[in-house]
Formats: C-alpha cells, sequence, structure tokens
C-alpha cells in the first residue's frame, strides 16, 4: 500500500481511538457527498459504494453512485439522521479543492464542514469527523472551480476512494467498532 494509505489509516485510527462508541453514540454514521454526475466529484459516492457492504442496524452509509448525497438533498438528510438516531457519530467524506494542500491530500479535521463551498453553494453542518480529498486546486471563481472538478481522471478519484475506504474497513475492523 501506498503512504497515502498508511497516513490515513493512522490519523483515522487516532480519530476512532477516543471514543468508545456503544456507550456514547447510538450509531456511526458515514455521509458520503457528492455526485455522480462530475468525476472529480464522485469521490465520496465511490467511497459510499464501497463501504455499503459493511452496514448494519449500528452503521450507516448515506451517499453512493445509485443514491447521492450533495447539497440539494443534504439539509433533508441530516434532519432524518437526527430524527433516527438519538446520538449519531457522523464521518463526512468529500471530495475538495484546495489552495493550500496537494491534490491526493486526505485532510482530516473535526467540527463544522462546508459541503458545495467551490460551486459557491454552501450548506455548514456539524460532523465528528471531516475526511477531505483534494483532488484539486481551488480558484476564486465557481465556472473554474467546476472545470477544475471536471478534469479530474476516473482513475485518479478510484484511487483516493480505494485508499479511504479501505483504511476506513481496517480501521473498524481493528478497533471492533460495529464491523
Amino acid at each position: 500500500m501506498c503512504e497515502n494509505y498508511w497516513k490515513f489509516v493512522e490519523e483515522f485510527e487516532k480519530k476512532m481511538s477516543k471514543l468508545s462508541f456503544k456507550e456514547s453514540y447510538s450509531n456511526l454514521v458515514f455521509l458520503c457527498v457528492g455526485t455522480n454526475k462530475i468525476v472529480g466529484d464522485s469521490l465520496g459516492p465511490i467511497v459510499g459504494n464501497n463501504l455499503k457492504n459493511i452496514e448494519n442496524k449500528y452503521l450507516q452509509i448515506y451517499g453512493t453512485l445509485e443514491s447521492t448525497l450533495n447539497f440539494i438533498n443534504a439539509k433533508e438528510t441530516i434532519e432524518k439522521i437526527y430524527h433516527n438516531f438519538t446520538n449519531p457519530y457522523i464521518v463526512t467524506i468529500d471530495a475538495a479543492l484546495s489552495a493550500t494542500n496537494n491534490k491526493g491530500d486526505i485532510v482530516l479535521s473535526e467540527g463544522y464542514i462546508k459541503i458545495g463551498k467551490a460551486l459557491q453553494k454552501s450548506i455548514c453542518f456539524y460532523s465528528n469527523v471531516n475526511i477531505k480529498c483534494v483532488v484539486g486546486r481551488a480558484y476564486s471563481e465557481k465556472d473554474r472551480n467546476l472545470r477544475e472538478l471536471k478534469k479530474v481522471s476516473l482513475k485518479e478519484t478510484e484511487k483516493m476512494a480505494e485508499i479511504v475506504s479501505n483504511g476506513i474497513k481496517n480501521v473498524l475492523k481493528k478497533s471492533n467498532i460495529y464491523v
């Protein structure tokens, strides 16, 4: 496996090791954000497809290539999650454009996340862990950002999605969290 994979696994494992899910949280929810219409923005739904086979009553996956989670339906989906689960632990996975990080970087953070920011349509919500996969450079103009997302190759997107989904599965299995 590549260096990006091991770095991601180490960082994600640190974030997950702080928690006692079954005692503190009702469910582990993955929000795999993006669209299947633009290759550079399809990373989240590809990860969702890759994780769908580990879904169970405690671990839910939202956002796949067949049923995308994006700016249009995010608010409704998040409301549904909080209605259905008492205290969900939310992990958000999204493609990102960045002026400060390099293409191929996987950036983990905690707290609020904005989705749709590259296209100047953003919705902000709380997520316990944010996994942002940098697929290109960010510009100040919406049209340039859209062109940037459209020029990302499917191979690059699939490679990053594989790193993230395999890393998540590895950490969940190793930590014995809902798997």
